[in-house]
């Protein structure tokens, strides 16, 4: 009797194993990496950047009454796909608005003598870069990486002024910089929690310092 169990137990041990082969599909069998980075992971992420970089763009006025510059941004957002254990390849884009304000003396309509009027331009600077990232260490919690990248920079710029809406002798001569947008830089994820990190960058771009946070999504097991 004890046999006839044994061989019984036996073969349900081996009719489940089989099963369980048969049925599993190891093509879509996923698992939650825990490492920072590795082959096939996805990131997305939404940063914020300082200091603009903008003091070139608008050097013509530089001299005028009351000059200013302000601006919002840049706001970074960026998807990653893992080709490897070091190498990464990413789409990175940004947004900024910039503002600049000068005054002129401009007779007035009203009186004989001139006033100062408002004069300035806005900036809307989009840029959408293709960038690879090396990455130096890796570990379940830190991702230490070196990044560059170009792309395309689009503008959209319109002058405004209080004087005068027909005032032909306006002209802010603000001179667009190439359509060619460029990144390098050095960071540091920092995953606080399995899927989720806070990262820092440093470089050449739309700002010297950007930091933000990174969302990881798993992704298909490696055989």
């Amino acid at each position: 009797m004890n046999k006839i169990a044994l061989v019984f137990l036996l073969l349900t041990g081996f009719t489940l194993s089989s099963s369980a082969q048969f049925f599993s599909h190891p093509k879509w069998d996923y698992l939650w990496d825990q490492k920072a980075h590795e082959k096939g992971q996805i990131h997305f992420s939404y940063g914020y950047g300082q200091p603009r970089l903008d003091a070139k763009l608008f050097d013509y006025q530089k001299d005028s009454i009351d000059f200013r510059v302000v601006g919002i941004g840049p706001f970074f957002w960026k998807a990653e796909y893992g080709l490897s254990r070091k190498l990464s390849v990413m789409l990175s884009a940004s947004y900024i608005l910039y503002k600049s304000e000068w005054k002129r003396m401009r007779p007035d309509p009203f009186y004989t003598f001139d006033l100062p009027f408002a004069y300035g331009t806005t900036l809307h600077d989009i840029s959408a870069n293709l960038r690879f990232n090396y990455h130096l260490f890796v570990n379940k919690e830190f991702d230490v990486y070196l990044g560059g990248g170009v792309g395309y920079n689009y503008f959209i710029n319109k002058d405004f002024t209080d004087y005068s809406p027909d005032d032909t002798l306006f002209k802010s001569q603000f001179k667009l910089p190439y359509p060619v947008s460029y990144e390098m830089s050095f960071g540091v994820r920092y995953f606080f929690l399995t899927r989720t990190a806070i990262y820092l960058e440093a470089g050449i771009g739309k700002s010297l310092l950007q930091g933000g946070f990174v969302f990881k999504f798993r992704h298909r097991k490696r055989l």
